[in-house]
């Protein structure tokens, strides 16, 4: 069971700086539940390869925001274009899937949960939480992929300008 507080999410989502309020209220919550020692959110735009960071718990590494090209790679094809949770379960996953594995090697993640954010049928993003090997299990993905409903209201926001 995941416990939102729904007045914090309605603050979140209320606030007028948006969209960094919502992500920032959403990313409260991911970290309640997974503890990550990295965790990014993306926005995607459909058929283009390009993901744009939007939110991170590591900006000094991770920097927002920033475009990473993602809708190419094993892992695009999965989360954004098959819009299907991902599990990387060790340190070969990674390096498979992500061309900056080494950085994510360095800040101590060899594992990583991922799942879209869909809306209207359409990957609009995707979320990325990474931790030593061994932390997550593929039974993460669940709630995983149902707290990503969350980050449909900022992402759309983010479109809006």
């Amino acid at each position: 069971m995941i416990n939102i507080d729904l007045g914090q999410l309605a603050a979140g989502y209320g606030a007028t700086n948006q969209p960094q309020s919502s992500f920032d209220c959403v990313a409260d919550i991911f970290i309640k539940r997974f503890d990550p020692r990295l965790m990014t959110f993306f926005a995607w735009g459909q058929g283009d390869d390009l993901c744009e960071r939007v939110w991170s718990n590591n900006p000094e590494k991770y920097p927002v925001p920033f475009g990473k090209k993602m809708g190419p790679t094993k892992w695009g094809q999965t989360v954004l274009h098959e819009q299907t949770p991902w599990f990387g379960k060790d340190e070969a996953a990674m390096v498979d899937a992500f061309p900056d594995h080494e950085l994510i090697k360095s800040v101590g993640c060899s594992s990583c949960l991922s799942a879209p954010v869909v809306a209207n049928g359409q990957s609009i993003g995707a979320v990325s939480i990474l931790h030593a090997q061994g932390t997550y299990t593929a039974s993460d993905l669940d709630d995983v992929t149902q707290l990503t409903a969350l980050l449909v209201a900022p992402l759309l926001l983010r479109q809006l300008g």
